[in-house]
């Protein structure tokens, strides 16, 4: 039972687009994943509802608005058609066209998913690489971010850059950048094609770096024009993106005591206490109150699982969000801190008195 099931996983997989738009019809792709209404209950508009079409999760899905709602591609299945896990596999069956196969057309069929599945894996790692490339031509083509209003901006968020004590040149600024996330795309014979860009916003673009301090990913802030505020796009918690994969990586916000970079200070055999904020305006309110601290943003809560630990930590302090109150969200901020406890450093939370969090707090919200 177990081979037959990782053959007709694999076998969805390989098809994974055309069964994802046949189980949740009218949704958008963007990247890996694809958005959509959801398929069980009333929704307003996409957004909360993602199917992944891409990567190692290939077919998994997750309702944002409900931590019951998640699954793998034959959960999806059993999801959309309402169906159990043997009806589902069935179906799945017939829908490959397996059914009326003879053993032979099966077997070549399977080679065949087996051959794409290693290529593609070979495409992926390569592509991967290829966006590492971009990201960096990209931070190539920015613009020092002081005299713009992405500078307006953190001042308007009650921390101004020049007020904070050995800070890194972590950002910097594109004065006309493509909100990629309202950008359509069609896709044809496998491949993504855009049919129509996004809007153009002022953007806050901040380095990603692994814990040699390789640039890897790419963390983008939408602005307002004037810089008092983020853009106006249709889901707030989306004026923030990240491209592309960012897991390892951090924004390395401030230096701290010492005012040395992290390989330097171990290569001193020193360490220094850091502090890890979800965004980078938490981040940096912590390091205007504790500025000896080396302080870092991880970008979004996953990315906290993933934080690159460095030899010159010498202990952690977690800041953390007080609307993280789903259990999926306390769920992966204490396997976060559970990392690093196995990694041999002190580690502690910290929550902000009011608000959501410590910006929040200082700008008494």
């Amino acid at each position: 039972m177990a081979s037959r099931l990782q053959e007709v996983k694999a076998a969805l997989q390989d098809d994974v687009m055309r069964l994802v738009k046949e189980l949740v019809p009218d949704g958008k792709a963007t990247g890996n994943n694809y958005t959509a209404k959801s398929p069980v209950r009333h929704d307003r508009r996409a957004g909360s509802f993602v199917v992944w079409i891409g990567g190692n999760a290939k077919g998994c899905f997750k309702d944002y608005a409900d931590d019951d709602v998640k699954g793998d591609i034959f959960g999806l299945i059993c999801l959309c058609k309402g169906l159990d896990k043997k009806e589902a596999l069935a179906w799945a069956e017939d829908w490959l066209g397996w059914k009326t196969m003879s053993k032979a057309d099966k077997a070549k069929f399977m080679r065949d998913v087996k051959k794409r599945e290693a290529r593609q894996k070979e495409e992926d790692l390569a592509f991967q690489r290829r966006m590492v490339d971009r990201a960096r031509r990209t931070w190539s083509t920015t613009v020092p971010i002081l005299g713009t209003v992405g500078e307006e901006y953190f001042r308007f968020r009650g921390v101004p850059l020049d007020q904070i004590t050995n800070c890194n040149e972590f950002c910097r600024f594109i004065p006309q950048c493509e909100y990629w996330y309202e950008a359509d795309y069609v896709y044809e014979d496998g491949k993504r094609r855009k049919v129509k860009p996004g809007r153009k916003f002022p953007a806050i673009v901040s380095a990603m770096r692994d814990i040699d301090g390789q640039l890897q990913s790419l963390h983008y802030t939408f602005l307002a024009l004037d810089g008092r505020g983020k853009a106006p796009v249709e889901d707030p918690s989306k004026a923030k993106l990240m491209y592309p994969r960012t897991t390892g990586a951090a924004i390395w916000l401030t230096r701290g005591k010492g005012n040395m970079g992290a390989k330097t200070m171990a290569k001193k055999g020193l360490v220094c206490p850091v502090i890890v904020g979800e965004g980078i305006e938490d981040g940096l309110s912590a390091a205007l109150a504790v500025p000896e601290a080396r302080v870092l943003a991880a970008g979004s809560l996953p990315n906290l699982l993933h934080l690159p630990l460095h030899k010159c930590f010498g202990s952690v302090l977690l800041l953390k969000d007080n609307d993280w109150n789903k259990p999926q969200a306390q769920d992966l901020f204490n396997r976060a801190m559970d990392r690093i406890k196995r990694h041999g450093l002190p580690v502690a939370a910290v929550s902000s008195s009011s608000g959501k969090d410590f910006n929040d707090l200082l700008r008494g919200e």
